[in-house]
């Protein structure tokens, strides 16, 4: 029996162990942490493996990890319709989180060997996988890796305005790597003296970026706006599941409901706020009713001298409807019609079975209150798309939500950091919260824990200038162009070994 090789197991069983807790779970307990920990054992598993063996092996870990770790995340009425999302969701994020660990193993052991500059294989394929997943597909920003990667004090992460989420995949990847190469050389100082000062000096330069762009002395000094982020609270306590407004295109009783509208933004614009937003799905209705709910709309934001951001869904007579998101002025005068770009679902399962896509536009409006930009939910989860309220010049971005599963914390908080705009983000069934371009949490409300569903929050009417929105995504296409390179120049590697084999 040879020395140690219960180790390979050991380091499965910890990475995939380990890795269960990256994600939001109901099964096992979220640790942030954990995002900086399990990739360093599964790559190190990988490594050490043949190829052939450790790559299947390696799949089947993240095919169970994920599939136990999300399991029941999304209730549906229906238990056969509920397995079967969450077996095809689940398995797609586990390929997706496969890729680039079977992509080092296969390209890394041509280069091993040759200097501290291997170690920057993995994050440059990680990145270029995950960052090829974001331009789209059913996952937000590639598989939910701005709340993955976002590990760090908000001082931290603030090198998100240089080149967005892309630069945390490749420092965090280059972390995994990093540990890995000096496991490979068995710590010996010598050989790893030179990684060992390169690595945290670019930690120490990060951390230094964040606390010169927060600091009072680069941060603008600006006026604020209150503004009210509204959420209708279930009259029996029970959130509706998003699940029942697609399956039974159930609607919204007219009256009753505006009128609780109406009560709202009463008392909202009663304790001064200037700006009212409510929730997703505010309203649901029929498409004969849209010209009425939009008048009513617009009544009640010209009566209460507010500016309004408002939701309704519409379903139609035949083909589909839109999921929208109307910004009125306290004239009452419609200044911004959104249709949401990014819906949630697939197919025939969740809002694309029964909405269409809206315009890959962000709109906004100028106002006394800064630049105003909307969108809806899970549309911020796509940094290329949001680019554009940055160069927009947008200063708040108003994204009403209704989450499912329940969001326990403040989902797209980055985007504040990437782009340089503040955020409200209004949430049915989870988290709301007002944040300013820092990322700061200036207010939070949890949907259970609220009396009449009102938030308030003095918000900042000037945001700031960031890099990533004039560079976009270029961190991310340099990965690709690196990628790329090591594939090609692996398969030539190859080519002359057999060639000279031969000779």
């Amino acid at each position: 029996m040879k020395k140690n090789n219960y180790l390979p197991f050991v380091w499965f069983v910890l990475g995939y162990g380990i890795f269960m807790s990256t994600r939001m779970s109901k099964l096992v307990p979220s640790i942030h942490i954990a995002i900086l920990i399990a990739p360093i054992f599964i790559l190190r598993f990988i490594r050490t493996q043949p190829a052939k063996k450790g790559i299947w092996l390696t799949l089947l870990g993240f095919l169970l990890s994920m599939n136990i770790a999300l399991w029941g995340l999304f209730e549906f009425d229906n238990a056969s319709l509920m397995t079967f999302f969450s077996l095809i969701r689940s398995s797609l994020l586990a390929v997706l989180w496969f890729l680039p660990f079977m992509t080092d193993r296969l390209i890394y052991p041509k280069f091993k060997g040759k200097g501290i500059w291997t170690t920057l294989i993995f994050p440059i394929i990680t990145t270029a996988i995950f960052f090829l997943s974001s331009l789209e597909g059913p996952f937000d920003d590639g598989s939910g890796t701005s709340s993955a990667f976002s590990y760090g004090s908000l001082t931290f992460i603030q090198a998100k305005s240089l080149f967005g989420i892309w630069t945390f995949v490749f420092i965090y990847s280059w972390l995994f790597s990093t540990i890995n190469y000096f496991w490979e050389n068995h710590f010996h100082w010598k050989k790893i003296k030179m990684l060992a000062i390169i690595y945290p000096s670019v930690l120490l330069l990060v951390f230094l970026f964040g606390v010169i762009k927060t600091s009072s002395l680069t941060s603008p000094k600006s006026d604020t706006v209150k503004i009210a982020a509204v959420v209708l609270i279930p009259e029996d306590g029970k959130a509706v599941r998003m699940e029942r407004i697609f399956n039974k295109k159930a609607t919204s009783p007219f009256e009753k409901t505006i009128s609780r509208i109406e009560s709202l933004t009463k008392k909202a614009a009663e304790n001064g706020a200037k700006i009212v937003s409510f929730q997703e799905f505010t309203m649901t209705i029929n498409e004969k009713d849209e010209n009425r709910l939009v008048e009513q709309y617009k009544r009640i934001a010209q009566k209460n001298n507010i500016y309004l951001s408002i939701t309704y869904a519409y379903f139609a007579k035949e083909g589909k409807g839109e999921n929208k998101h109307m910004f009125i002025d306290n004239n009452g005068e419609i200044q911004l019609d959104y249709a949401k770009r990014y819906l949630l679902g697939f197919g025939p399962f969740g809002e694309t079975a029964v909405f269409r896509k809206g315009a890959e536009i962000i709109q906004s409006t100028d106002t006394p209150y800064g630049k105003i930009g909307i969108s809806i939910c899970r549309d911020m989860g796509f940094p290329s798309f949001m680019r554009q309220a940055a160069r927009d010049n947008v200063d708040i971005m108003l994204s009403p939500s209704y989450d499912w599963p329940k969001s326990p914390a403040p989902w797209y908080l980055s985007n504040t950091i990437e782009n340089g705009f503040s955020f409200v983000r209004p949430t049915y069934n989870g988290y709301t919260y007002a944040a300013d371009y820092h990322g700061n949490v200036l207010a939070h409300m949890d949907s259970d824990e609220t009396e009449d569903g009102i938030m308030y929050a003095d918000v900042p009417t000037k945001g700031i200038k960031t890099l990533y929105p004039m560079v976009g995504d270029l961190l991310g296409w340099l990965c690709v162009l690196g990628m790329v390179t090591l594939v090609v120049l692996s398969i030539k590697g190859r080519a002359h070994k057999k060639h000279n084999s031969l000779l």
